[in-house]
């Protein structure tokens, strides 16, 4: 018997984009019988609840009653039978091809927690992103893309889906992290594609700044003993207030100061040894990696 695949979406506000990923994915059932798929919807007001309650029993639907970020996902996480997750985004897709190589993977490895998609564009353009590797083979990697990813369910349900209080932006590196230390592999296969529609549009930078600022420093005190923590602190703030510069929103970044100095993160002290799987997001929030790696 097949293992059970959910395939989870959170739509919010884009109606249009929402149809072509149910139309995507109904295609996919077309062709396998071992997927159910799940429509979250964050509280939308543009017809979205309505489209996608008309749809019957050909998906199941999750209709919040407000936007609740990344927290949303978790609702359709949490009623998923499928032993494997793979999760999209409302403007991503994926081919039965990549669902059923995603359920080989898992079943030939068991120590496999998340596997990485390739993401690219509608022409095939790779998304570059820290987050995955630069080079297209199967191989390790330090988190994922979160409009392409699968994931086994029982790994993340108990890490608790995502972080509630994230909202927006490092959801993936928060449950990269977790997924490590519980002692599981992330792997980047590249045969594994999410079409990722919209990749490299603009987004509203305020929100970008603010969140990213935000949780980067959570995870920074969550993680990090006092030494590195002030130092990765310290450049993600000049990272941060830089970027705000350019784009003249430095009241979002001096909101996410505000606003992080009320959030008190869990300390989890990591040794120097386990230290090493975060290595990618130091040198994301350490202000000299970032010029070396600009002038190298």
């Amino acid at each position: 018997m097949e293992t059970l695949i959910s395939i989870v979406f959170l739509n919010y506000n884009r109606l249009h984009e929402t149809r072509k990923t149910v139309h995507k994915l109904l295609q996919c059932r077309n062709e396998l019988d071992n997927i159910e798929i799940i429509a979250v919807d964050n509280g939308s007001q543009d017809g979205t609840r309505e489209y996608l309650a008309g749809l019957g029993e050909s998906i199941r639907i999750v209709l919040l009653d407000k936007n609740y970020g990344i927290e949303g996902y978790n609702k359709g996480f949490d009623i998923a039978k499928g032993d494997i997750i793979i999760v999209l985004d409302d403007d991503s897709h994926i081919d039965a091809e990549t669902i059923k190589r995603a359920g080989e993977l898992f079943s030939q490895d068991t120590h496999l927690g998340i596997i990485a998609f390739k993401i690219v564009n509608e022409n095939g353009e790779r998304f570059k992103t820290w987050h995955i590797p630069a080079q297209d083979t199967y191989q390790e990697s330090f988190a994922f893309v979160g409009c392409g990813f699968a994931v086994r369910k029982d790994i993340f349900k108990e890490i608790g889906f995502y972080p509630r209080e994230f909202f927006l932006y490092h959801n993936e590196i928060a449950v990269a992290i977790k997924v490590k230390l519980s002692g599981y592999k992330i792997i980047y296969d590249p045969s594994c594609v999410a079409v990722h529609r919209t990749a490299g549009q603009q987004r509203d930078p305020s929100r970008r700044i603010y969140y990213t600022l935000k949780n980067s420093l959570v995870l920074i005190w969550m993680y990090y003993p006092f030494h590195l923590a002030l130092y990765m602190t310290i450049s993600r703030i000049i990272i941060s207030f830089s970027l705000a510069l350019v784009y003249m929103k430095g009241k979002a970044a001096v909101h996410a100061l505000c606003d992080f100095r009320l959030s008190h993160p869990k300390k989890i002290l990591l040794p120097k040894k386990k230290r090493e799987i975060l290595k990618p997001f130091f040198y994301q929030n350490s202000i000299f990696h970032r010029i070396f790696h600009r002038l190298a």
